[in-house]
């Protein structure tokens, strides 16, 4: 079984879900005392996104809704309005499964399993999103725009230009519907440029911050082999809650990863922590077949 972490299906949700949170984690202990658990929707969502959990009852979801903090009520209401909102579809009596419409999304949800698969050779390239055409004076659409370009890996050089390293296997159509999808307008520019000419000492790769990443891929092997290690023993409950909550957190990093060249990130480190994540998702495998034999 391999953890996916589901993203929402509206653009501002969608962004909000990606976003990797701002708080600092240290440690497993760090991780556990303030990872709040997930909302009744995407508990719901991300359970039915998992690859071997296409498929679940609503006693099932109660379970899992009990085991993360959730009411049998909230579980309930939950499935019934992302039913009416052709989110999920019955395949039997209180079974639910995800409906059509949000196949794109949990399917997007998993690309953090094949994300190395994205990359190519970067030669020096640049993608570049002009944006200082559009309005600055609707809040809400500006925080959806500049968190669409972030969670793809974007940053702003100048006022109104973003750019990132061309290293990702999107042609421009692909990259910019993407970036749609996520909530930057559809009249903003996107070109590509072979150099970045400016007046500035600095380099364009010393927008991102190389070191803190190679840092927090670090921390990341480190949870999870902490975590792995901590429930080796532990009952049931336990092992299915922590590591439903272990993956969510290091799924969410991998996610909102900007996929830098090796320029400016030790790519080895990022392949670990993916790679670390795969060996976590098998051993929370048998686990979660468990608990859902005793929830069925």
């Amino acid at each position: 079984m391999r953890l996916v972490g589901f993203m929402q299906v509206s653009k501002a949700k969608l962004g909000n879900f990606l976003m990797s949170s701002k708080v600092y984690i240290q440690s497993l202990d760090d991780l556990l005392k303030l990872e709040r658990g997930p909302t009744a929707k995407r508990l719901i969502l991300s359970l039915l996104s998992q690859p071997r959990m296409a498929t679940l009852s609503l006693r099932q979801l109660i379970a899992w809704g009990e085991l993360l903090g959730q009411t049998p009520a909230a579980i309930r209401v939950t499935a019934g309005r992302l039913l009416n909102e052709g989110l999920l579809e019955t395949v039997g009596r209180g079974v639910y499964t995800i409906a059509p419409k949000g196949l794109a999304l949990k399917n997007k949800a998993s690309e953090w399993i094949t994300v190395i698969d994205q990359l190519r050779y970067w030669k020096g390239g640049w993608l570049c999103i002009y944006t200082a055409h559009l309005s600055k004076t609707n809040r809400g659409d500006l925080r959806k725009r500049q968190r669409a370009l972030r969670l793809l890996g974007f940053k702003e050089f100048i006022d109104g230009i973003w750019i990132r390293p061309d290293n990702l296997k999107f042609n421009a159509s692909q990259m910019f519907s993407k970036l749609c999808i996520l909530g930057l307008d559809s009249n903003a520019l996107l070109l590509r440029s072979d150099v970045i000419k400016h007046g500035q000492a600095r380099s364009p790769l010393e927008l991102w911050d190389g070191n803190a990443l190679n840092a927090s891929y670090e921390r990341g092997v480190a949870l999870l082999q902490s975590s792995e290690q901590k429930l080796k023993g532990e009952d049931l409950r336990t092992v299915t809650r922590e590591t439903f909550l272990v993956g969510e957190h290091i799924i969410r990093q991998i996610n909102t990863d900007p996929l830098l060249p090796p320029d400016c990130v030790d790519t080895l480190k990022r392949k670990k922590l993916i790679q670390s994540m795969k060996q976590y998702s098998k051993f929370c495998h048998f686990k979660w077949s468990q608990f859902l034999a005793l929830s069925a």
